[in-house]
């Protein structure tokens, strides 16, 4: 076995280990879903600090060189995750979500099977810093125009045909009932630090400006936090899944 390889930047996995690190030095974790599972290296270093660990993919041969030791299950993560209910302590997943055809519906099932008290961590593209902000402004979209054929060519979700601001991830983190904890930033970006600190600081003054009651609406407190407004290329999250409040009949 050669080991699984990270697809995703180092840094990342860096990043993610580290949070996870306190969690498994307290032994809070004992089961972990990582979807999609790609190679399976973030699979492979928590199996081998001694989880139960799964991982889902509709394409597994890309993770077979992963440690066996991974329960690999054939599943598309746009759909249903074939997964128990409340199942596990924590949900890894990593540049996945931007992916996906239906984030809704990936949220809906990592809710699903994600205990009460569970945690997860998610990783995706940063289009809230301040290079982001600015290119969008000139742009006027985030991302180029992926081309019909290549999508028939190389299937949907080759690239990212739906990225998601800050503040729809953590929509979707307070809908189904996950508290975010911390937003973490990959690597400093130093050139946009050095090149647009002024910018960013009159974005800073405004948003400081603003009423309580804006704050509030528009999450600008998150939104202004050194690992999202001058963050990376990529956005860190953990969170924490809810005892979600019986309804009222």
């Amino acid at each position: 076995m050669k080991g699984a390889v990270p697809r995703a930047r180092a840094e990342i996995h860096r990043v993610v280990r580290k949070i996870l690190e306190p969690l498994l030095s307290q032994g809070l974790i004992t089961r972990a879903l990582d979807a999609p599972l790609g190679p399976g290296a973030m699979a492979q270093w928590l199996v081998q600090r001694g989880l139960e660990v799964w991982g889902v993919d509709r394409d597994l041969a890309q993770s077979d060189e992963a440690d066996p030791r991974i329960i690999r299950v054939n599943g598309d993560v746009n759909e249903a995750l074939p997964c128990p209910d409340a199942f596990f302590d924590l949900v890894v997943s990593l540049e996945g979500i931007e992916h996906l055809e239906n984030p809704f519906q990936f949220f809906r099932e990592v809710a699903r099977v994600t205990r009460p008290g569970g945690w997860l961590v998610l990783s995706t593209p940063n289009i809230c810093n301040l290079e982001e902000r600015l290119n969008f402004l000139f742009r006027g979209c985030f991302y180029r125009v992926i081309p019909r054929e290549e999508r028939e060519r190389y299937g949907s979700g080759f690239d990212h045909q739906n990225l998601l601001t800050f503040a729809e991830i953590k929509q979707l983190l307070l809908w189904h009932h996950f508290q975010p904890l911390g937003w973490y930033r990959d690597a400093q970006k130093w050139r946009q630090l050095f090149w647009l600190w002024p910018i960013g600081l009159g974005v800073w003054l405004y948003g400081v400006c603003q009423p309580a009651a804006r704050k509030e609406k528009y999450a600008l407190w998150d939104s202004l936090s050194g690992p999202i407004l001058f963050g990376g290329n990529t956005l860190i999250v953990l969170a924490r899944r809810q005892q979600p409040k019986a309804q009222s009949q």
